[in-house]
């Protein structure tokens, strides 16, 4: 009896185990609810500490920085256009999106909407994921559940992809180029080039001559 609650328990461990070393999807990371909080010391012998907060709810993602002065940016990934609301000290502001962010010659866009979603990359990037401690791909750590953020955010605002909880949703870990969307369409036909044909001259037939 002993042995079998033993070999019990040691199944749910492996399991748990083998669960837990498993990467999340992106249809669970869309779906998950979560906040985590990532400080660390800033400039000034740590008396200005760098502090990033993020709120997600499914597809809305909230996300609030403090370093001199506090930010706080509202992401909604399943809602069109495609756009952030930024909150500030001179108030709150809708910037959306209307060009690509980087220019065909490699350059940025200098528009409201691009500069604010280099701001907000740079934020998650140098003090959420350098930063946030565990393991990168388990929606249960800090740096999990900001690289979760991260992915979407990439794939929203610099991939247009628009996600719902009610449909298929594509891999968030593969970048896009384009506009992009759930919905599955056919490849599109290419015309067939119909060549018109030579008109045939009529056959001559010769006329027998008139008899005398």
């Amino acid at each position: 009896m002993a042995y079998k609650k033993f070999s019990l328990l040691l199944l749910l461990t492996l399991s748990f185990n083998a669960l837990a070393l498993e990467r999340f999807s992106s249809k669970s990371c869309l779906e998950a609810s979560y906040k985590t909080k990532i400080a660390h010391q800033g400039p000034l012998f740590g008396l200005l500490p760098h502090e990033l907060v993020i709120e997600k709810k499914s597809c809305l993602i909230k996300i609030s920085y403090r370093r001199y002065l506090p930010k706080e940016w509202v992401i909604d990934v399943c809602r069109e256009p495609v756009h952030i609301k930024v909150s500030s000290a001179t108030g709150i502001d809708v910037a959306k999106k209307t060009d690509n962010c980087i220019k065909p010659d490699k350059t940025r866009n200098t528009s409201d909407f691009c500069g604010q979603y280099f701001d907000l990359v740079d934020v998650i990037q140098d003090d959420g994921l350098i930063f946030a401690e565990g393991d990168r791909d388990s929606l249960t750590t800090p740096h999990g559940r900001t690289y979760c953020t991260y992915l979407l955010i990439e794939r929203y605002l610099g991939d247009n992809m628009l996600f719902s909880r009610y449909t298929d949703v594509l891999s968030i870990f593969e970048k896009f180029k384009g506009d992009v969307s759930t919905d599955s369409a056919p490849a599109p036909v290419a015309p067939v080039e119909v060549k018109e044909k030579a008109p045939t001259e009529p056959v001559k037939t010769e006329q027998p001559a008139p008899s005398k």
